[in-house]
């Protein structure tokens, strides 16, 4: 016998074997009763043994074949009952689907971004399931591509566009380190003077490789290769490595105002701001879109046009 025979035999086995009736058995299953005698037989010489023995007008089980048949119908009503188990699954996770939505922000979006969403999302689509997910950057724009979230909020050099892009904000970024360091950094730090100094940055070319060289390439333009002494993967961890004197930090700007006392903040001059945004795939429904661009309107956080 090659692999499993159809279902439909099966019940065809199985409808004949209660009623003990080839005609009651095709009148119950819809079918010609000269079609399922075919199938039944075939069935048999499938298995080779015969389950039945036939009469002028009634049937019979072999004695042999009645644990057959018994196990026969409590598999099939097991898996029937598994079946529907998994369609109420599906159905489950179809509802949630289309009743959930999910945004992604790096650890690097200011925790009042998230909460806005949240405020502007639970106004705008109250029956729809909101889940905020943290992760790298990286991960968040993979995830983009297989519909695990159906946006994200990232943090991005201008021009850099892979997705479809709202702008919210630009982001300056900072320098940090301890007020009692003696280098000579002021109130306004150039990318150059970083140069003679271990660095802690936010990203890497595996969390955020568009963000890390981007970063790389204007400190190449400024004449110099940072010297990388740790990655942060919050803004916590980039403040307690620069108390540790791991070296300064450079971190949104949107930050500094949680910087500990003993550290000091100053912009970095001569690098472009940051642009803030929210993104998603340019095959995203009409719902996700239009989602996107209510929240993105409602937050009100500056310039609100396409980015590019």
């Amino acid at each position: 016998m090659a692999g499993i025979p159809p279902f439909r035999k099966l019940e065809y086995l199985l409808a004949v074997a209660r009623e003990l009736h080839f005609g009651k058995a095709a009148e119950r299953l819809h079918v010609d009763k000269a079609h399922l005698s075919r199938e039944v037989k075939g069935l048999e010489k499938e298995f080779d043994f015969t389950v039945f023995i036939r009469g002028n007008h009634l049937v019979a089980i072999k004695e042999e074949q009645l644990p057959f048949v018994s196990e026969l119908e409590q598999l099939l009503a097991r898996f029937a009952a598994e079946f529907e188990r998994a369609v109420k699954l599906a159905r489950l996770r179809a509802r949630r689907k289309a009743s959930s939505f999910v945004i992604g922000y790096t650890p690097f979006v200011v925790s009042t971004i998230p909460n806005e969403i949240r405020s502007v999302h639970g106004r705008r689509c109250p029956s729809m399931r909101l889940e905020m997910r943290r992760a790298s950057a990286q991960e968040l724009t993979d995830s983009l591509i297989p519909e695990a979230c159906q946006a994200c909020v990232v943090l991005r050099p201008a021009g850099a566009r892979y997705f479809e892009e709202i702008q919210l904000r630009s982001e300056p970024l900072f320098a940090v380190w301890p007020s009692a360091y003696r280098a000579n950094l002021g109130s306004s730090v150039a990318l150059i003077e970083l140069r003679a100094h271990p660095l802690i940055l936010p990203c890497s070319d595996h969390t955020d490789p568009v963000l890390n060289r981007w970063f790389f390439d204007r400190c190449a333009v400024a004449g110099f290769k940072p010297k990388v002494a740790a990655e942060a993967s919050t803004t916590p961890e980039a403040f307690n490595l620069v108390q540790d004197g791991v070296g300064i930090a450079v971190v949104p700007g949107g930050f500094c105002g949680d910087a500990p006392g003993t550290l000091q903040c100053s912009p970095i001059g001569g690098l472009e701001p940051l642009q803030l945004v929210i993104t998603y795939r340019r095959e995203a429904s009409l719902r996700v879109q239009k989602t996107i661009a209510e929240i993105a309107r409602d937050l009100g956080l500056g310039n609100l046009a396409k980015a590019g």
